[in-house]
């Protein structure tokens, strides 16, 4: 590697540092990468120069100089998201913080055709212009559906609650003039998730939505299984011979944890379920019933994985009132621990998956610059 290149190289890690770490100063950087107080000063100059950081403040001093902290400057570029379900079409603009700058739901039955790429465009268009975002400054556009991808995240290994086929990513790009991906939903759910946990940490990301999925993280990053199929939680049996899934075959998850089984209730409304539990005894039934299912699923994750289990997706974003109730179940199935504390409600709880496929391309952003 010549000097010019181990130099960029080395402004780049600066940067991941402080993207990483936003307590970041001039010593801890100097720590981490192992360098010299002037040279790490050097890099901070240089960064500050591209627009890139900025000084944000200072820690609390112990005695002496206080520690000046730096951040990245979060409007150097955006990210667009999309989630598209059976029934619903989301966009989110994100920024490099991934912070939510603006988003658009629709209620729309997915459709393979001209019609539906134009609405998704215009959705797209609509958040740029209306925050006049440079088109230079956006990263791409990242798509979740319910659909398993194969590594090119173009092309399809199955797709059921939708239809799309291996030209659907063709046919898109046709209508949208960014750099696009395709990501598993679940997945992206999951990698939205990951931002409130430490990077070193990882957790198994259970995702109740119209159909369940899920996504096991470690350092930041989805496993994504030898053939891309990892965490395909809603196909895990719980009972055999149970309840008929979509897949075809009988007693998976999915009959049992999606959220129709209680949005079908409140005519496919999940905030309203939520919202008459309290003083409804049949909807309490229907839900006690529903985490004595979820608490089955949650003890086979633990068992597997020995991880913290986070309840995400719709279901996951209304579950902070419930855990107590969730936990119980589970402590009565658990043969090696008297506490559940490892089963977690979300945080991330607006429009999760659409924030998670956009930060593939914040990520690899972050991971690539002035390499």
């Amino acid at each position: 590697m010549s000097d010019e290149s181990s130099k960029s190289r080395t402004l780049g890690d600066v940067y991941r540092c402080i993207y990483y770490d936003p307590q970041s100063t001039r010593n801890s950087i100097a720590d981490e990468l192992g360098l010299s107080l002037p040279t790490v000063t050097n890099y901070l100059n240089a960064l500050m120069e591209d627009g890139l950081i900025h000084m944000a403040g200072s820690l609390d001093s112990t005695g002496g100089r206080k520690a000046n902290v730096y951040n990245i400057v979060q409007t150097v570029r955006y990210a667009i998201g999309i989630n598209i379900s059976a029934r619903h079409l989301s966009v989110v603009l994100i920024d490099l913080g991934v912070n939510i700058i603006d988003m658009a739901r629709v209620r729309k039955n997915f459709e393979d055709s001209e019609e539906y790429y134009t609405t998704m465009a215009g959705m797209v268009e609509t958040l740029l212009d209306t925050h006049n975002i440079s088109r230079d400054l956006l990263l791409g556009v990242g798509i979740a559906m319910p659909t398993i991808f194969n590594s090119d995240q173009k092309t399809v290994y199955y797709a059921h609650v939708i239809r799309i086929d291996n030209n659907t990513f063709s046919r898109m790009a046709s209508f949208i003039p960014y750099p696009i991906l395709f990501c598993n939903d679940a997945s992206a759910g999951g990698m939205a998730e990951s931002r409130f946990f430490p990077r070193d940490k990882s957790m198994t990301y259970l995702s109740l939505c119209a159909s369940v999925g899920g996504a096991t993280l470690h350092n930041g990053e989805v496993m994504i299984g030898d053939f891309w199929r990892s965490s395909e939680f809603g196909h895990m049996r719980i009972h055999p011979d149970g309840k008929k899934c979509y897949c075809g075959q009988r007693g998976c998850l999915d009959a049992y944890c999606s959220e129709k089984i209680l949005s079908s209730f409140t005519e496919e409304n999940l905030g309203l379920f939520f919202e008459q539990l309290p003083q409804n005894p049949g909807f309490q039934f229907v839900f006690d019933e529903y985490l004595e299912h979820l608490a089955l699923a949650v003890i086979n994750l633990r068992m597997c994985y020995d991880l913290d289990i986070v309840i995400g997706g719709n279901v996951g974003s209304y579950m902070a009132d419930h855990m107590d109730a969730l936990r119980k179940k589970v402590i009565r199935l658990n043969p090696f621990e008297k506490n559940a504390d490892f089963v977690k409600a979300c945080h991330s709880k607006t429009e999760a998956c659409a924030v998670g496929v956009a930060m593939h391309h914040i990520n690899s952003f972050v991971n690539t610059i002035f390499q």
